[in-house]
């Protein structure tokens, strides 16, 4: 009777190993991803039906339909074609995964500094168009998303709030030009460096 109960707790935790892995797998198609449709040849931001697709895997299928796409409703009736790009390579159809590798070894365009790798708890970095209008890259539709980072440069989070904040409240915002001449090479207000300049000069 042991052997028995030992042997039906093993088979248990074989198939709920397996469920979770066929889970895991259906897991790759979690999140909102860029296709090209096929009947626009442009982006469109799709969602795929995770619960369907996660039922089907533990059966040893993959179902991958999807639950949400920005052509609907008004094309809710397609024949879904596009899942084929999914299937193919869910991993770069990712928009969180686009995003991430389009920033990667990117500076800021203002400050310089590189930008830091992403992670989901992350301050997250932004664009900036020809207009130096700044954008959280989130805040981008994603049927945008290819075209707009094609055409703006890479801004960190910091620089993105200063430079919003200024375009916001210009009436809060002072701007004043600095200069390297301070004592000991620091940065001093312009007007301030030539007042000093000119007192030394009449001394």
């Amino acid at each position: 009777m042991a052997t028995e109960m030992y042997v039906l707790f093993a088979l248990v935790l074989i198939g709920a190993a397996y469920a979770f892995m066929r889970i895991l797998f259906a897991m790759r198609y979690y999140g909102e991803m860029i296709i090209t449709c096929p009947e626009t040849k442009k982006p469109a931001a799709v969602k795929v039906n995770l619960a369907r697709a996660a039922v089907a895997s533990v059966t040893g299928r993959m179902l991958v339909e999807l639950s949400d796409c920005t052509r609907w409703p008004e094309r809710a009736d397609c024949d879904q074609k596009c899942v084929v790009q999914l299937e193919r390579d869910p991993k770069n159809h990712r928009v969180w995964n686009i995003a991430s590798h389009w920033f990667e070894n990117k500076n800021c365009a203002y400050c310089g500094k590189a930008i830091e790798p992403f992670h989901h708890y992350n301050r997250k970095p932004g664009v900036v168009d020809a207009q130096k209008i700044t954008t959280e890259w989130d805040e981008i539709p994603a049927e945008q998303l290819p075209e707009k980072l094609a055409s703006t440069r890479p801004v960190c989070w910091s620089c993105h709030v200063t430079e919003k904040f200024v375009r916001e409240h210009p009436d809060l915002v002072v701007v004043r030009p600095w200069k390297k001449d301070g004592p000991l090479g620091e940065y001093v207000p312009e007007q301030h460096a030539g007042s000093e300049g000119q007192h030394a000069h009449h001394n």
